[in-house]
């Protein structure tokens, strides 16, 4: 893979504080997480102990069910695989470590968490091209403001043409002055989508990663390019 990607993906392990267990920087509240028949996963790091291995469990809360996995834990990074969950719902997960952590018994929470269809948006200035550049915004700012799409939830990580944006619905998008600076293909995507399924159509969760100026071999592995003549 090249560097562009490596850069992109080790990113997702970024945390705000070292030293206590902690969610990835890009597991947060109201995200979407991959529906029934696709396990999802959370994870993030922790700071462990030369005593005794790891031992961190993840209990998820919502629509009266609730179930707790323990997580894979290697070196200072864990990730616990959750039940395939059907679209929709309104979940809190919470994360502990039990055994073999410096703070034990510190516990950490995201909420407000619903399971539907992710899709990645990366790519090059075509795709980072902001929302505010495009004909059609206001059309839909209008239809959001008016109750349409709220089944779709944004993320954008930093880029040289976008503003980092968390876990939020659209309609919260344009409350904080975010939508704009989305990406415009990625969300009018989103959108095609939602009409196109109607009412069929499950939370949708649009997470945006595009560089201006990237090459398209950026985008694909080594084993990929080397297969075009």
């Amino acid at each position: 893979m090249q560097t562009l990607i490596r850069l992109l993906l080790s990113s997702l392990l970024v945390m705000q504080v070292v030293g206590l267990i902690q969610f990835s920087d890009h597991v947060q509240d109201h995200m979407v997480l991959q529906r029934y028949p696709q396990k999802s996963g959370v994870y993030g790091i922790l700071n462990a102990t030369a005593s005794s291995p790891p031992v961190v469990s993840a209990t998820v809360a919502g629509e009266g069910d609730e179930y707790t996995v323990e997580a894979k834990v290697v070196g200072n990074q864990w990730i616990a695989y959750l039940k395939p969950t059907s679209a929709g719902g309104n979940y809190t997960i919470t994360v502990t470590c039990t055994s073999g952590c410096t703070d034990l018994g510190n516990v950490i929470s995201i909420s407000d968490v619903t399971f539907g269809d992710v899709w990645y948006c990366g790519g090059q200035s075509n795709m980072a091209l902001p929302l505010i550049h495009t004909i059609s915004r206001n059309i839909s700012l209008a239809a959001i403001q008016g109750g349409k799409y709220s089944n779709i939830r944004v993320h954008q990580m930093y880029g040289n043409m976008n503003p980092r944006t968390p876990w939020m619905t659209v309609l919260n998008a344009t409350e904080q002055d975010r939508f704009f600076t989305f990406s415009s293909t990625c969300y009018y995507f989103g959108e095609s989508l939602t009409d196109f399924l109607g009412t069929a159509a499950p939370p949708i969760g649009l997470i945006h990663t595009a560089w201006g100026g990237s090459t398209a071999e950026q985008w694909t592995s080594n084993k990929t390019s080397s297969q075009c003549k």
